[in-house]
């Protein structure tokens, strides 16, 4: 898992700074670019820019509620339907409250839980009305019987066209 985290991180960088050389080059290395031919279909978007930075703030907020344990505080960021896929497989899929009240409950079995973000963007897929946030984090948090683990977190949150969390992809490590 270390291994597809490092991946991650390396792919992440080399997008990051070849889209900062993009924006700064000159209108050549923007035709330059656009005749690129990729090897794969993209069956999705490939043509993402940066998004508001309000939903990085939100992002923050709902983890700043989880480590103080006052999710309750961050319902009304999440549309009435949340999927939410995690780490070991699982989907909770369903009704906003159904979903929190499963994080609220796995929260809640915890003494203490602290984030520590690396990275976080907020893209914008041209032509689709809605924002993805993705953002790389570590979570230490410490049982109720006092043992200590931390798990490096890479998650990618959609904002639908209302501006809620309607859906979460987590990928995890030790």
């Amino acid at each position: 898992m270390k291994k597809l985290l490092f991946i991650f991180l390396i792919v992440f960088i080399l997008i990051a700074c070849n889209n900062a050389s993009k924006e700064s080059g000159s209108k050549e290395n923007a035709s330059q670019s656009s005749s690129v031919v990729l090897p794969f279909p993209i069956s999705y978007s490939s043509d993402f820019e940066i998004g508001d930075k309000k939903f990085a703030q939100y992002i923050l907020e709902i983890s700043k509620d989880y480590d103080n344990n006052t999710i309750q505080n961050s319902v009304g960021k999440f549309a009435d339907s949340v999927e939410f896929h995690m780490p070991d497989g699982t989907i909770l899929n369903g009704p906003r409250d159904s979903v929190l009240a499963a994080v609220i409950g796995a929260r809640s079995s915890l003494a203490s839980a602290t984030d520590y973000f690396y990275s976080i963007v907020v893209l914008k897929p041209k032509g689709k009305d809605e924002t993805w946030v993705s953002f790389w984090e570590k979570e230490v948090d410490v049982t109720k019987d006092g043992k200590k683990d931390a798990t490096f977190l890479n998650d990618l949150w959609k904002f639908n066209k209302d501006g809620k969390i309607s859906a979460i992809y987590q990928f995890a490590a030790k």
